[in-house]
């Protein structure tokens, strides 16, 4: 999936769909609150939000509504984070585990979500409303490793 372009909300802007295992990266350019949202129900009600708060200084990785299951717990994460200017993330999610690489200061977040969605994921770009959003994301779909385990005679190879 790849998307580039610009909003200035309120209504966020759908991306596309993602697996349960992707790597993307993204480039956000904000004047005010926006981030990314990953929905991981159809119903939109099980999502995670990964969001710049240019008042605070901070990248908010919010997960209060990322599970349904009522075993996981919320919360949100913050890292320091330059406002006014580009900001540059890599994010890594493996079904229940997503790694937030703030790669503009080198800080990496890991957590884990828990979502119950077994249907599609989709992606979008969110803004408060008055805010304009720049944004380029690139995402890739990453496959299972495969172990296959060899049989009597058979050869190996490399």
């Amino acid at each position: 999936m790849q998307a580039e372009g610009a909003t200035h909300g309120p209504q966020p802007v759908e991306l596309g769909s993602v697996g349960r295992a992707f790597d993307l990266t993204a480039r956000l350019e904000p004047t005010g609150t926006a981030g990314l949202r990953l929905l991981t129900t159809p119903d939109g009600s099980e999502y995670l939000d990964i969001r710049l708060d240019p008042d605070a200084g901070e990248l908010v990785v919010d997960r209060y509504h990322a599970s349904l299951d009522s075993r996981a717990h919320g919360g949100a994460y913050r890292m320091p984070c330059s406002t006014g200017q580009r900001v540059d993330l890599r994010v890594v999610v493996d079904h229940s585990i997503a790694e937030v690489f703030l790669t503009s200061t080198g800080q990496v977040l890991t957590l884990r979500f828990y979502p119950t969605g077994q249907g599609p994921w989709r992606l979008q770009v969110r803004t408060a409303p008055g805010t304009r959003l720049g944004y380029a994301v690139d995402a890739w779909e990453l496959h299972p490793l495969v172990v296959k385990t060899l049989t009597a005679g058979a050869a190996e190879q490399y």
